[in-house]
């Protein structure tokens, strides 16, 4: 990828992050980038083709800030799962819980409105569930969870309770907001983990 079109892009996440998709111009975009109408025209057809980089700059800056961090090495699935929420909450914290959920804020205002984008929010949005399932599997082979849980819906509680929890922290402008919700997230989870279990702060 080119150095002006990744400018472009990652100018572009930015404002739409802060200010949604819709309210955000290309008028704007070329002039917080400093880029020229030519340059844009160039690297993306229409505002559309650059909501698709949006959704996967996006997607690549999760995956490096939180799922790259939290699911690697050879520690356990639970400790991996309370890395996860523990970094989710470092994040948001260190923002001041201003923006919210990049994907999430998009994901809220465009998929009524534009239904290929929501397919691929919803991939996105899929595709974390499927990794927190894996870990909750994971987690029961090894005897750390008991298999009264189901991995696919204990997953999908998983990903709705933190998107909730981070859009409350955003609109209370207080990430205490979203640590309570994460603790009682963790005290949910404790249901299914066996006594003899240590458990991660």
């Amino acid at each position: 990828m080119s150095g002006t079109k990744e400018h472009i892009i990652e100018v572009a996440s930015h404002l739409v992050h802060l200010r949604g998709f819709n309210h955000t111009s290309i008028g704007e975009i070329l002039q917080e980038s400093g880029v020229g109408k030519g340059n844009f025209y160039y690297y993306f057809r229409s505002k559309e083709e650059l909501g698709y980089a949006i959704i996967e700059n996006n997607l690549r800056r999760f995956s490096e800030e939180v799922t790259e961090k939290a699911f690697r090495g050879n520690r356990d699935a639970l400790a991996q799962l309370y890395d996860f929420l523990n970094i989710l909450v470092e994040i948001h914290r260190q923002r001041h819980c201003v923006g919210g959920c990049r994907l999430g804020n998009m994901a809220m205002e465009m998929s009524d409105i534009h239904e290929k984008f929501r397919k691929r929010f919803q991939e996105v949005f899929d595709s974390w569930e499927a990794q927190i399932a894996d870990l909750v599997r994971t987690a029961q082979m090894s005897g750390q969870l008991t298999s009264h849980a189901d991995p696919a819906v204990l997953a999908q509680f998983v990903i709705a309770s933190i998107e909730g929890a981070i859009l409350l922290a955003k609109v209370k402008k207080d990430v205490r907001a979203l640590e309570c919700c994460v603790e009682e997230l963790k005290k949910y989870i404790r249901i299914y983990v066996d006594s003899n279990i240590v458990l991660y702060a």
